[in-house]
């Protein structure tokens, strides 16, 4: 039977996905048994390895190694979904061999590296002053508190809200131990609620937006993701204000196809530009969003990149609903509670006594579920 997806016939596609960890699970999962489907990883240890054809041990931000990989198999297309830094190693290889692709390679690398993201937006409604920090001892002019994060990580890793100078240099060896070029950028740290926005664009144009609220756990540093809430609690005026955030940042940082995910501080009803990035979230933001409105980012996302394009989302209606995740610390071992009565999917990463994976190392996604308010 022939299998496709939009106007593309997918039965002899060969479909690479960069990672096989918790978040591309989504993507894998969306592709297998449509195409032949081809993925590398730095380890085969990920949820998403029994789910692909072929698998190769391949450091997924190695450019090069990608694309001798990609070019060795024939691949066809190339994509990933929650990783930051995969995203240059997509571009670079997309582009390299003529594939298509929704990310620029410039834009791609502008948006992994903060200093780069910041120095780009540094004029755009809702920046965010920034220092960046080479080392210990470094003098900081922003005042206190401040927020130190790695130049060029992801997930939460090395991220350190300090209020006192005299652990300022500790936060910052931290945040250069979890960045690949050794440095470290400081933020001050803005007072206010979370949310984050899940937009969509088609040749630069913004055809989807969505802001939801993001709970944080509250004993922990760097924003440590607990729920995500739809609809947010903002008002006509913060939702004008958060979409001019939105499309300035788009627009300046050249972004023009695909799906972008942000997370903004709301502070005195101004938004705060935190985050931006040229990919679906990793918190399976989509599955959520398709519970509560009917839209799909994550099949409108894979059909823009095989050359169909997504039509303008017409107006819907935002159910209330909340993706929680289940958590605990890094190496407790895995104990599985009862979903609440209104979930209407979930999902663990592990099985239960299994021990649980350190990667922020402090408190760890070990699964989740979306809950549908007032489901039968």
């Amino acid at each position: 039977m022939r299998t496709t997806i939009g106007a593309i016939d997918m039965t002899t596609l060969r479909f690479l996905v960069l990672g096989i960890g918790h978040a591309q699970v989504d993507l894998l999962r969306h592709l297998q048994g449509r195409c032949e489907l081809h993925a590398v990883s730095n380890s085969r240890h990920g949820r998403g390895f029994p789910l692909v054809d072929r698998f190769a041990e391949i450091d997924i931000t190695d450019q090069q190694a990608v694309l001798s990989y990609a070019r060795a198999n024939h691949i066809d297309q190339i994509y990933t979904v929650g990783s930051d830094v995969a995203m240059p190693t997509v571009a670079h290889v997309a582009s390299e061999m003529g594939l298509s692709f929704l990310v620029a390679p410039s834009v791609a690398a502008t948006c992994n590296h903060k200093v780069a993201m910041r120095t780009a937006l540094k004029e755009v409604y809702g920046a965010v002053p920034f220092e960046l920090v080479a080392g210990p001892g470094s003098d900081v002019t922003l005042g206190w508190p401040v927020v130190v994060k790695p130049v060029d990580s992801q997930g939460q890793r090395g991220v350190s809200m300090i209020g006192d100078p005299q652990v300022f240099d500790a936060a910052v060896v931290a945040a250069i131990a979890h960045s690949r070029a050794g440095q470290a950028i400081v933020e001050p740290l803005i007072d206010g609620p979370e949310i984050s926005v899940n937009a969509y664009l088609r040749d630069g144009e913004l055809i989807f937006f969505l802001p939801s609220a993001r709970v944080s756990w509250p004993d922990f540093d760097g924003g440590l993701i607990h729920q995500h809430l739809l609809p947010a609690s903002l008002t006509d005026t913060e939702v004008a204000r958060v979409r001019r955030l939105v499309v300035e940042t788009l627009n300046t940082l050249g972004l023009r196809q695909g799906p972008a995910y942000f997370q903004i501080k709301m502070s005195g009803g101004h938004p705060w530009l935190i985050e931006v990035t040229p990919r679906l979230d990793g918190c399976h933001m989509w599955r959520l969003i398709e519970a509560a409105t009917g839209v799909n980012l994550l099949s409108m996302a894979v059909s823009h990149l095989l050359g169909h394009a997504p039509d303008e989302v017409q107006a819907f209606t935002t159910r209330s609903a909340r993706l929680e995740f289940f958590c605990q610390p890094p190496d407790t071992l895995v104990h599985h509670v009862e979903p609440h009565p209104s979930a209407v999917h979930v999902e663990w990463y592990y099985e239960p006594g299994e021990r649980v994976r350190r990667m922020n190392g402090k408190m760890e996604k070990c699964g989740y579920q979306i809950i549908l308010e007032g489901t039968p």
